[in-house]
Parts: C-alpha cells; structure tokens; sequence
C-alpha cells in the first residue's frame, strides 16, 4: 500500500484557521468515517494510506517557533535577541534538529515553507515526492513580516526575517507538486513576490478546493444579541480573523465610518491597528466560538487586501449567511453569487452602498438566500467533496 505522510504535527491541529484547521478537519474526518486510528486514515483498497505526523520524540516545529518569535516582538516592541539568535542558528546555520525519516513513505505533504525548509538535508536523498500546500495569503516569507510595522522592531530582527525568502524559493522549487484551493489563490504571490513566476511550474500545480465540516453556532442569536445588550432590529456586521491590514481590518474601519445604525462585532486576536472608540464597535477577541456571533449578525465581511482561500467563509457558508467580500484572490472564486447572498466589492464606497442595500433588504429573503449557501456548502464544500479530492491528487501523485 502506498504511504502518504501529512507532515505538520498533530498537536499543533485545532479548529482554528490555516493549515490547523485545514488539517484538524481533515484528520478527524478520516477518523471518523473510516474508523481508523486517529493518527493513520486509509480508504478503499489500493488507495493511499495517510498518515499524520505523530511522534512524541520530534522536537521540529520551525513555523510556530519563528510565528512565536514575531508575535513577541509585536508584543514586546523590542529585540528578541535570544530567540532570534536560536532561529537564525537553525534556519542558516544548518542546525536543523529534528530530521525526520522520510524513506518509509511514497509521498510527504508539506503545508509550510520553513517546515519544509527544516528538512532541506533529509530530502536531499528522498526519492518519494513531494507535495506543497503554503497557505498564507500573500508570498510566505512576506506573512512572516507583515506586521512587523512598528518603530520600535530592531532593524536586526526585521532583517533576519527578511531572509526568509530563502524558506519559498527552496519549497517551491523542490516540491513535485503544489496544491492550491483555487486558481484565484495564487493571486497574492505574483502580488506580494515579484520572483515567484520563476518558482511557478504550471505542470506542477494542482487544484483542490478547501472544505469544512458543518458548524454549528454554540448560542441562539438572542442570547449573543442580549449578552452584548443589541437590540433585535439593530443591523449587525461580523469579523472574523487577525486584526492586520491583509485581513482588511482597517478597510472594515473605513466602512463602517462611512454608514450609521449599523453595530460591528469583530473576533479575533487585536493587533497594531487601533479599533474604532464606539459604543457600536464591539471587540470580542479570541473565541472557539466565532460561528454564535457571525449567526447573531445579518451580514459577515471578508476585507481581505489579500486572499488565499478564507476558511472563515466556508464555514459561514455551512450554516448560511449574507456575506460580502472583496474583491481578491480566493474570493473571487465566488463572484456572481448575488442570487444566493453572497456580494463582492473594490472600493470602501461600493462597500457600504452594497451593506445599505441589504439593510434594506427584506430579511426574508436573506434567510432564502442563505438557505442557498448551505446547499452549496453540501454540494461543493463539504469535508466529503474535499476528501474525494485530496484522494484523488494522492492516487495521481502516488501511482496506481
């Protein structure tokens, strides 16, 4: 049997964004409806078994740690010299603890850049092949520094993470195979890497739409609605994801200057942009249950300046709401879908105008509307239609 190893650990799975929950999903699916191990998932006879990094000994973790080390220096405003100096150690200096034996298996499915990065030496002899999913909304080397806007960030720091660049043009070089949900999403790597056209082979690239299993909100939207003193008739817009500029959090703030009776409730972890001071702008910050308050709203925005393929939203679409996103990337994959709720704009202005007209819109006939998105969830974005997917790439990169 062929032997497909998902290389991104298990611990680090959770029903979050990006390849977390991209792959938290994934992984329970399988179990679930294979009745396998959690940390193997084999299907019909002849097809490939995956198998979920799992090993307690395996100290590699290069993103989350170079992700860590960001975040303090967002957080603390100044150098991280100690742990700047380790990453710097690892990634250039060839440090790379951690190898992982790959020869067991016939195929091993990166889902970073650095991780793959990580494992430069060990795939120098690796005959199998190997596939690439990178996930970020904009060329991976510039996702590690996009916020690092702050005056008080040392040169020092900022350089060492300019470097990274090393990390893409390694993977996307290397990899047999690069997988992306959509053809819109590799949009923001011609935007944000002017190289990365040098990096891009077209027989190499696949396409496999993301899916997401049902989500249920955990509260009725009466209960969110009172808990945060909104009245039932106040018009609601929800935000989900970092609060930066690619996830277009501070085009949501033009927008909602430019409107009035309308209350904002953003989930998510608070970044360098200043939330607007309103008694009508409501911070929830971090949440497990963002899907209670996007259920509680009338209309759910994705500003996004970049986008790769947003989870968020097909999540959103598994349980149905009106939903108006810009006009980038990932996004684009779901122009023209007036009819079924979901709008697309360009500009702040054409924003709000849109957001007014859906004010004024009978809500029942945003609840036809998103009762139509829960179809289209079923029928093209559920974890069944992406699993389908994700086993047919692996039967064609794999062999018979």
């Amino acid at each position: 049997m062929r032997r497909v190893l998902v290389y991104f650990h298990e611990k680090y799975m959770a029903p979050s964004g990006g390849p977390s929950g991209y792959l938290y999903n994934l992984k329970n699916y399988l179990a679930a409806s294979k009745g396998e191990p959690e940390n193997a998932a084999s299907g019909a006879p002849g097809e490939p078994e995956i198998v979920f990094l799992n090993d307690k000994e395996f100290r590699s973790r290069f993103s989350f740690l170079a992700r860590k080390a960001v975040h303090r220096v967002f957080s603390s405003g100044g150098s991280l010299s100690g742990t700047g100096k380790r990453i710097e150690s690892i990634f250039y200096n060839s440090e790379q603890d951690g190898r992982y034996a790959l020869d067991g298996f016939d195929a091993v499915h990166f889902h970073s850049t650095a991780d793959m990065f990580s494992q430069k030496k060990t795939l120098e002899n690796y005959k199998g092949k190997v596939i690439l999913t990178s996930h970020t909304p904009k060329a991976p080397h510039r996702e590690w520094i996009e916020d690092m806007e702050s005056p008080d960030v040392v040169e020092r720091e900022k350089a060492l993470f300019e470097r990274t660049i090393a990390f893409d043009e390694y993977a996307f070089s290397r990899a047999d195979y690069v997988i992306f949900p959509c053809k819109e999403a590799e949009e923001p790597y011609f935007h944000t890497w002017e190289d990365y056209p040098k990096y891009r082979d077209e027989k190499k690239t696949l396409y496999l739409p993301t899916g997401c299993p049902i989500c249920e909100p955990k509260k009725m939207r009466a209960e969110i609605r009172a808990g945060l003193g909104i009245s039932d008739e106040r018009f609601v817009i929800s935000f989900v994801g970092r609060h930066n500029r690619v996830k277009g959090y501070d085009r949501l703030i033009e927008v909602f200057g430019k409107l009035e009776n309308v209350t904002v409730i953003c989930c998510g972890k608070e970044g360098l942009i200043s939330a607007p001071v309103s008694k009508n702008w409501i911070e929830i910050g971090w949440t497990d249950d963002p899907f209670s308050y996007v259920n509680a709203s009338d209309l759910f925005i994705l500003p996004n300046r970049e986008t790769y393929f947003d989870l968020a939203l097909l999540e959103t679409l598994s349980f149905g709401k009106v939903s108006l996103l810009s006009e980038t990337g990932g996004n684009k994959l779901f122009s023209g879908m007036e009819d079924i709720g979901i709008y697309s704009f360009e500009t702040e202005d054409e924003a709000a105008d849109i957001i007014r007209s859906v004010m004024n819109e009978d809500p029942s006939e945003r609840k036809i509307k998103e009762e139509r998105q829960v179809l289209l969830h079923q029928e093209k974005y559920s974890m069944e239609k992406f699993c389908e997917g994700y086993r047919e790439i692996l039967r064609k990169v794999c062999g018979k």
